[in-house]
């Protein structure tokens, strides 16, 4: 009987664990199909396995010898250690929340999930000694996580070899040292589109000159040194920086000064004053008119233009933006010999590079003996509109002093009085040099006075055949000769009688009675006065 029960129970208790493993089978297979997982061996422990050839190899051995000796296992680290972070992840995920917890056999799912979390928590690397007779005489286990991955990413030097690393190392210099060129060449470009983008709206006389100087400037002391740097920790890094600093805030100040007048032009101050101006200038208006007529012969006087419309920086990797600006009409820009032989004869060199047809000699004679004439009456006409500005200040009101300051020239000329500046009565030639690497920047002027004007006409002659020579032989109307004629006609306009006793801001000009043109001779009895209006209505006076 005994025998009997213990047979029956024994058979119960397989029955028991038959029912319970089936249960466990069943509950693990919809576990796993929850999981995606085909079976719990989806994640493995080791990674990879290693054999060497001596216990010190395998004594020495780890991450750094690993990755040096295979370089293209770090990418397949890094994609396993995220692919075990993925599962590990959906498993934890899985653990917090799921319908399974109650099941009887829910705590052997759990043991089975930890171990494949523990095969998850990183990339392991199984090193083995194999003796020659094939004896595994020791192993190891290297475990690898995501941050000996990112230092190795952070420092590939680890990795390498000594070579390796040196040719590394320079490369890694060259390319700072030219992501830090291209910075300051961004700097610089910065610059120069601000300038080109406010250069249009500066209204204050000399400030887009002021604005080439800076430019200029910058490409000499930037964009020359930046290329020569050979080293990112240079010291002059600093100083070009500190420069641009220098440089911006005086090209900041010039665009702020024309905004700030700008702003009063548009302001109804000044509008007022531009009213009451209005009516008081309709009578200067033709006179106005006059004047920038004789402005504008000047420049088809004097000899020929040698314009470069615009200028850029000649960089090797054209980096900076080429920098648009007015060049001084009448500017040879010449080489280094040409500017050091035209600084010792500088005549010769004006009529060789502005003058160098000399089938238009003749006519560019006549042209410079009617400059000096236009000249000086251009010289009295800027004396007689200083004299009207003078009696228009009781109309003008309290103009603010900074207007007067930075932009009387302009201020004036909104008014309606004409505007001779300076410069038109300051003719000259320029000869410029630059070098090929912009370092080098040189130039001289050769300002055209009576004198200069005189010798310059000689010269010009002196090319001409005897023929030619006499048929252009004339007297220059020199500054004592003009004044000489105007006290004989008691300064008084032979045509209509009108003289500066009359109406003190007479312009008065001298004529030639026999037009030159004609063949009428620069001498006393071929020249009389005549005011302005009366010498504009001969024809043959600005366009013989």
């Amino acid at each position: 009987m005994f025998l009997a029960g213990a047979i029956i129970f024994i058979g119960l208790i397989i029955v028991v664990k038959i029912i319970i493993e089936k249960k466990y089978m069943q509950l693990e297979v919809e576990v796993l199909k929850k999981l995606n997982f085909p079976n719990w061996n989806v994640v493995p422990y080791y990674d990879d396995c290693i054999t060497v050839k001596s216990r010190q190899t395998l004594e020495k051995y780890d991450d750094i010898k690993y990755f040096k000796d295979n370089k293209e296992k770090l990418a397949d680290a890094e994609n396993i250690i995220i692919w075990k972070n993925e599962m590990a992840t959906i498993l934890r995920k899985f653990l917090k929340n799921n319908e399974y917890k109650a099941h009887s056999q829910y705590d052997r799912i759990t043991k089975q999930i930890n171990v494949v979390l523990t095969n998850a928590n990183a990339y392991r690397i199984l090193v083995k000694y194999i003796s020659s007779a094939g004896n595994n005489l020791g192993e190891k286990e290297i475990v690898v996580n995501q941050s000996e991955i990112n230092k190795f990413k952070d420092d590939p030097t680890l990795l390498m070899s000594n070579g390796e690393k040196s040719r590394y190392l320079k490369e890694q210099q060259k390319k700072a040292l030219n992501k830090k060129q291209h910075e300051y060449y961004d700097k610089v470009n910065n610059i120069i589109g601000y300038v080109d983008k406010e250069r249009n709206s500066l209204v204050i006389k000399g400030s887009q000159e002021q604005l080439d100087n800076l430019i200029a400037q910058l490409f000499d002391r930037t964009v020359n040194k930046i290329k020569n740097i050979r080293s990112i920790d240079s010291e002059e890094w600093d100083l070009i920086g500190n420069f641009m600093m220098q440089l911006e805030s005086k090209i900041e100040e010039i665009i702020s000064t024309n905004q700030r007048v700008l702003k009063y032009y548009e302001s109804s101050d000044f509008m007022k004053i531009k009213k009451t101006c209005e009516g008081l200038m309709s009578s200067q208006r033709e006179f106005n008119e006059y004047i920038t007529e004789k402005l504008q012969s000047i420049s088809k006087l004097f000899g020929t233009r040698v314009v470069r419309n615009e200028t850029t920086n000649e960089d090797e990797y054209n980096y900076i933006r080429p920098y648009k600006k007015t060049i001084t009409p009448f500017t040879a820009t010449v080489s280094a010999s040409v500017f050091s032989s035209a600084e010792n004869n500088p005549l010769g060199y004006v009529v060789k590079k502005f003058y160098p047809n000399k089938k238009y000699y003749p006519e560019q004679i006549r042209n410079l003996y009617r400059l000096v004439e236009e000249l000086e009456t251009l010289r009295d006409a800027k004396q007689i509109i200083e004299n009207y500005k003078t009696e228009y200040q009781q109309y003008l009101g309290d103009v603010p002093s900074f207007i007067l300051e930075n932009d009387e020239t302009g201020f004036y000329s909104r008014l309606g009085f004409a505007n001779i500046d300076e410069s038109a009565l300051t003719v000259e030639y320029k000869f410029s040099y630059t070098s090929s690497g912009g370092m080098a920047q040189r130039s001289f002027t050769v300002p055209m006075t009576e004198e200069t004007i005189a010798e310059l006409i000689k010269v010009l002659e002196s090319k001409l055949t005897m023929s030619a020579f006499a048929k252009e032989q004339r007297t220059l109307m020199t500054k004592k000769l003009r004044e000489s004629i105007k006290k004989r006609d008691d300064y008084t306009c032979c045509e209509c009688g009108n003289s500066i006793y009359k109406e003190p801001n007479l312009l008065l000009e001298i004529d030639h009675i026999i037009p030159v043109s004609k063949g009428g001779p620069t001498v006393e009895s071929n020249l009389q006065t005549l005011c302005w209006k009366c010498n504009r209505s001969k024809s043959n006076k600005i366009t013989a």
